[in-house]
């Protein structure tokens, strides 16, 4: 699954780049710039950075402070990793509906340039929140479960 999800983050950064040079093709090749290549651009990336964070980014890979983690014994420090997983993945659940609401609120909005309303424009937020929410409880269930 992850590969599969690493090759939508590879489609959605091809995307940007073909949007990009599109843009910048018809604004300085042809004079002519195109209105809804930023726009695209931009809806692009934001649906990359939160797709690729929730989906094809493993934990290891993303950026942790760890500095006192890593100086405590290994059973206190494991003991902290499940209460701050679990913590974590508890508090995006709680958030999770006031998400979902608002991205449902933004129905009305429109984009200027594409006019895509914005509940879809952003509803890869609550896709994220959901899927991080999910990776942090199944992280402390994972190491509730490994032997000590």
């Amino acid at each position: 699954m992850r590969k599969a999800a690493a090759a939508v983050s590879v489609a959605l950064i091809a995307a940007v780049f073909t949007a990009v040079l599109l843009g910048v093709a018809r604004r300085y090749l042809f004079g002519a710039p195109l209105t809804w290549s930023d726009e695209l651009t931009a809806i692009l990336f934001v649906w990359c950075v939160f797709w690729t964070a929730a989906f094809a980014v493993s934990e290891r890979e993303h950026v942790a402070f760890d500095l006192v983690y890593e100086t405590l014994p290994p059973p206190v420090a494991r003991v902290l990793a499940i209460v701050a997983y679990a913590l974590v993945g508890v508090a995006l659940l709680a958030v999770l509906p006031k998400t979902v609401d608002f991205v449902r609120f933004l129905w009305r909005e429109r984009t200027p340039a594409l006019q895509w309303r914005l509940d879809l424009v952003y509803a890869c937020f609550p896709v994220f929140i959901a899927a991080s929410a999910l990776r942090f409880l199944w992280q402390a269930a994972r190491l509730c479960r490994r032997p000590s």
